[in-house]
């Protein structure tokens, strides 16, 4: 089956996230397709249960065994999506002028055709090492197929010596990433009647006063010279809730935020920066009620410029492009970053595209194509 003609069935499949887009379909259908087309080809593979109890979202380990003694690398690949508001035709699979369009095309299931396509090559003129397939559900969420893949190698004592994660990157090597946290803040205030001035607190109003200090505080953030690869960190307010109806002062407002983080922020750290923001709010106005709850931490990810799976992506993507690709950080966070904690050097280098999460999603072919040389060259260059 050629690249395309891959990228198209599984394009076709919707295997939006669950979690993200309540009743969603998730990855059980996608990873049916996968673990066929690599059994068919010979390459054993392993179910790992990936998603909350009760749940059907697998994520599956495959190994291509190597001949003999050589180095071990693994390539990596989502199934899942996020969702398709906005899209006419999300998985009709549409090729246009050199790109294929639809939901995932890009974020990944481009890469996930390619990295399966080298390793049936890889199977079929096995190496001296071994290739491992890492193919995760919920990345898009909580990455709960990463931590149970990573937690099944833990238990069989295996730890390849390097992974490179697909995901976009422009043909560009993305050798760190800063990290994330996630939580929610809470400012309570008092009910009562709009008319009753006296007697209610309203919460909307301190939540407003909080934005503003974030925003502030995303200022602060963003001064001075920066990391020199990850740049600065950030801090957003995304999604705001407060209120029960027009009539009454509003009693509770939550706002969920986002804070990337970059190398030696700590949870303890970021925790007490956001206390002293509710000490300036609160010497405003004693009536000031607020809480903190974290819900992630992922933690920022840098690997050693020098590390072998580092020079092996930019001497193969020389040779394939030309010339130099230029190293930098990724803009979002990756599952690299896990992978990089839990011991294996890791990279993330992927396709051109475009319009990622967005609607009118798409892949560039040609370069979807050269993705596809350069990891099989990364494969041999490393394994043997």
């Amino acid at each position: 089956m050629s690249l395309v003609d891959l990228a198209c069935e599984l394009v076709a499949i919707n295997s939006i996230n669950p979690t993200l887009v309540p009743g969603a379909p998730g990855e059980r259908a996608i990873t049916h397709v996968v673990a066929r087309w690599l059994a068919s080809r010979g390459i054993a593979v392993t179910e790992i249960p990936s998603g909350e109890p009760g749940t059907d979202r697998p994520s599956l380990l495959c190994r291509v065994p190597g001949t003999g003694r050589g180095r071990s690398l693994m390539l990596y690949a989502h199934t899942d999506t996020v969702g398709v508001d906005g899209m006419s035709s999300p998985f009709d699979a549409a090729v246009r002028a050199g790109r294929l369009h639809g939901r995932g095309a890009w974020d990944m299931k481009g890469s996930l055709a390619a990295i399966l396509r080298v390793a049936a090559e890889v199977a079929a003129r096995p190496c001296a090492g071994d290739l491992w397939l890492m193919i995760v559900a919920d990345e898009e969420s909580d990455s709960r197929g990463t931590e149970a893949v990573l937690a099944e190698l833990a238990r069989l004592g295996v730890r390849p010596d390097a992974c490179i994660v697909a995901e976009p990157s422009d043909l560009r090597l993305m050798i760190g990433h800063r990290g994330f946290a996630t939580g929610t803040i809470t400012t309570k205030g008092r009910a009562a009647h709009t008319a009753r001035r006296d007697e209610g607190a309203d919460a909307i109003a301190m939540m407003a006063r909080v934005i503003v200090a974030l925003e502030d505080l995303d200022a602060r953030l963003n001064t001075g010279a920066g990391h020199p690869l990850l740049g600065h960190g950030a801090v957003v307010a995304s999604l705001v809730r407060g209120g029960t109806e027009l009539f009454t002062y509003p009693a509770a407002c939550e706002a969920q935020f986002v804070w990337r983080t970059l190398p030696g922020q700590t949870r303890a750290g970021v925790t007490a920066e956001i206390e002293r923001l509710f000490d300036a709010v609160r010497a405003r106005d004693a009536r000031f009620e607020a809480t903190l709850d974290w819900r992630l931490w992922r933690e920022p990810m840098l690997v050693d410029e020098a590390a072998p799976v580092v020079r092996a992506v930019a001497d193969a993507a020389r040779a394939e492009v030309g010339h130099a690709v230029a190293v930098c950080a990724a803009p979002w966070w990756t599952d690299a970053a896990l992978l990089q904690a839990a011991g294996i050097p890791s990279v993330v280098f992927g396709p051109p595209g475009g319009g990622i999460h967005a609607a009118d999603e798409w892949v560039d072919l040609d370069g979807l194509a050269q993705v596809e040389r350069i990891l099989l060259d990364v494969v041999r260059r490393l394994c043997g």
